[in-house]
């Protein structure tokens, strides 16, 4: 998934929490949602920014995948 699209999801799914939260809560659960998304965002994204991690050693670090065996359901080549 491309970081453009993620944002996408999670603005839009800011979007439908606000929404809900204003025509079911009243407009200061909406206030309250939208606040709660945007401090949570923020967290995420710092959060991200300052991990000195990128992409690229997160899947060189990755633990080799073990399998049950020959031919079980998760062997890829049968």
């Amino acid at each position: 998934m491309t970081p453009v699209i993620a944002i996408i999801l999670v603005l839009v799914l800011a979007a439908v929490l606000i929404g809900l939260g204003t025509a079911f809560g009243g407009p200061l659960l909406g206030l309250i949602l939208a606040a709660v998304v945007i401090i949570g965002g923020l967290v995420w994204f710092f959060a991200l920014a300052g991990s000195k991690t990128t992409t690229s050693e997160v899947v060189r670090e990755a633990p080799d995948q073990e399998f049950f065996g020959p031919g079980g359901p998760d062997d890829p080549t049968s």
